[in-house]
């Protein structure tokens, strides 16, 4: 039985930690209603993403796309920088 993988999600979310090598971790908030009680709900959940070059930096907003598993927690990779973290310089 073969697993299909949704290929193609990308989701926005803060780099929190780059303390591994090539790995960053990403704070990802989502923001929904309660289907009964319509409140709005915000929940945070934190991705493992590749980056390969080590260029993002604590507190950058970047986007993540889904790809192969590369390691055992790593499914993500880091695409592009959204904004820098704010008092820091852009390195391109």
């Amino acid at each position: 039985m073969e697993k299909k993988i949704k290929s193609g999600i990308t989701l926005t979310g803060q780099v929190v930690s780059t303390k591994a090598d090539k790995t960053i971790s990403v704070s990802v908030e989502m923001v929904f209603q309660h289907p009964v009680y319509k409140k709005i709900i915000r929940k945070k959940k934190k991705y493992l993403a590749h980056d390969e070059t080590n260029k993002f930096k604590e507190g950058d907003v970047v986007k993540i796309r889904l790809v192969r598993p590369l390691s055992k927690l790593k499914t993500w990779l880091a695409v592009e920088l959204i904004s820098a973290a704010p008092g820091k310089e852009v390195l391109k």
